[in-house]
């Protein structure tokens, strides 16, 4: 029976990690970071956020916001919510209910159902109140 070799999925953030180490040794003098380490940083940000990228890989995480602004314009001008609200329109409201009573001696009772509480607020208010008219 032939068995497929295994797929090994790497790390966005340790590829970029690995070519960023290859890069700096291979150097002989302070030079530019080329756009493709600045594509894999990129990358490893959108997945692992801004500052851990920038801290694992060392750079500068203004200069790497930069570089990701630069180099995807469009993207870097959209304003990314904090908190989006998606409306559940599988339920609806629920129900509630509020019996306000008051006997003859001044005496006041108030009683807030909600949900299905409500169904007996009818057959509440005559054990409430007993039999007293």
């Amino acid at each position: 029976m032939y068995k497929q070799p295994k797929r090994v999925s790497v790390d966005p953030l340790a590829h970029a990690k690995q070519a960023f180490e290859r890069w700096r040794r291979g150097r002989k003098r302070r030079g530019r970071i080329p756009d493709r380490l600045w594509r894999m940083a990129a990358e490893a940000a959108s997945i692992h956020g801004m500052h851990a990228t920038a801290r694992e890989l060392r750079l500068n995480p203004t200069r790497l916001k930069e570089q990701l602004h630069a180099l995807a314009p469009s993207q870097a001008s959209q304003e990314t919510p904090n908190f989006v609200e998606i409306p559940w329109r599988g339920t609806t409201p629920v129900p509630e209910c509020i019996l306000e009573a008051e006997d003859e001696l001044g005496r006041k009772l108030r009683v807030h159902l909600k949900g299905s509480a409500t169904a007996q607020a009818v057959s509440l208010a005559p054990m409430l109140w007993g039999n007293q008219r």
